[in-house]
């Protein structure tokens, strides 16, 4: 049976645990979607890897690790993380597209006036280039003849920037002092996505960020640039439809990094304190996440949409600094109920109560009343069992329902 891993929120759901502790079951690890704007954590005993390009199976010895097609590629990013990993678990689809560090400026400029909230990565640039057709191809890159055949690409590459008063060279990374490195490590990482079309390996996909940042399906324009739903798996990594089996990810509350509307979201001196004590700071920006109540409205549609057959609830050790917590089950507007996450903006919400835990024990939470009525309560609302309850950072922190 293949896995399809798929946060609901907006990210930052735990992802990387979760896919870590999955990939002990799973022969190849494909990440289809994203660049270095997310960050997934992952522990190994009490050393804390972060992932931005890599899937996060990395640090499994039997996984095999798929950068696939639809990545936006940054080679000094990919460079500095696989240096203390094991290289020859690691392939590279041969037509991921190259992103240049010029974009992550250029993102800077742009957001500084926009005030969308981006990580500054330089995603949306790349994806303006990447369908002006003025991108290269990590196959291209040392195709001598291709470039040749391929001025006038060239040329505008360099014109795309001229506003900026910045002269961008193509082959500048032929001159830094990795590229023995780059040479060595591309040569035999590079591969086509077909070789692992309908073979026997068990796979288990991975996106970037949550449904809800999705670019078509989110709440433009406070969204990333690429397709995260489960139906872009197939044309992202160019895998089949075919005997897969979606699990969804959430966090027992929602945090958002980044502008855009956030209803359930707390007070100021309350999401500056939760924050310290949970450690909810951005693991890419290292902004601090703005925090609020679980909106089950918003996880009903993205459960539809992605068709969700189990769910993943994770930090709910987190919710034992907290006496009282709120549970956002519809919208409201002059006592009439809307149930709309997309139009949400001037909406009031409707929260249920429920009574805290006070100590973070795997013992303890499976004989605690209060844990297990707001575990039942959220599966009865989105009508989808919970599988796998999160208690803590590392993999044996983990209840199996």
């Amino acid at each position: 049976m293949n896995l399809s891993v798929i946060g609901l929120q907006w990210g930052d759901e735990g992802k990387g645990k979760i896919i870590d502790l999955l990939t002990n079951y799973c022969n190849i690890n494909i990440r289809y979607n994203g660049g270095h704007n997310a960050g997934h954590v992952i522990y190994l005993k009490n050393i804390k890897k972060v992932v931005r390009i890599l899937p996060s199976g990395v640090l499994k010895k039997k996984c095999l690790c798929l950068i696939s097609n639809n990545v936006a590629l940054l080679l000094n990013n990919l460079l500095y993380e696989i240096s203390d990993v094991n290289k020859d678990k690691i392939i590279i689809s041969k037509n991921i597209f190259i992103i240049n560090k010029i974009d992550e400026l250029i993102d800077y400029l742009i957001d500084k006036i926009l005030k969308i909230g981006t990580t500054y990565s330089g995603i949306s640039i790349f994806y303006i280039r990447k369908y002006s057709k003025c991108c290269f191809q990590i196959k291209n890159l040392y195709n001598i003849i291709y470039f040749i055949k391929n001025f006038n690409i060239i040329f505008f590459y360099n014109l795309y920037f001229f506003f900026f008063k910045i002269k961008l060279k193509i082959n500048i990374f032929l001159f830094s002092k990795k590229t023995k490195s780059m040479l060595h490590f591309f040569k035999n990482n590079i591969v086509n996505n077909n070789k692992f079309i309908n073979n026997s390996y068990k796979k288990i996909f991975e996106s970037s960020q949550g449904a809800l940042l999705d670019f078509d399906l989110g709440i433009y324009p406070f969204v990333t640039c690429s397709n995260i739903i489960n139906k872009s798996i197939f044309i992202s990594s160019n895998f089949f439809y075919n005997k897969i089996k979606y699990l969804g990810i959430m966090k027992s509350y929602s945090t958002r990094v980044g502008n855009g509307s956030f209803l359930s979201k707390l007070e100021i001196n309350k999401n500056y304190l939760l924050s310290l004590l949970t450690n909810e700071f951005g693991t890419n920006s290292l902004k601090v996440r703005k925090i609020g109540w679980l909106d089950l409205v918003a996880i009903i549609e993205m459960i539809k949409i992605n068709n969700i057959s189990s769910l993943i609830l994770t930090k709910m050790d987190s919710l034992i600094f907290l006496k009282f917590i709120k549970i956002v089950i519809s919208y409201k507007i002059n006592n009439k109920k809307y149930y709309n996450y997309k139009d949400n903006l001037f909406y009031n919400n409707q929260c249920i109560f429920f009574n805290s835990w006070n100590i973070s024990n795997k013992l303890y939470f499976k004989n605690e009343k209060n844990f297990h009525i707001y575990i039942r309560f959220i599966e009865k609302i989105l009508n989808t069992p919970i599988s796998i309850i999160s208690i803590g950072k590392h993999e044996r922190d983990i209840i199996f329902l």
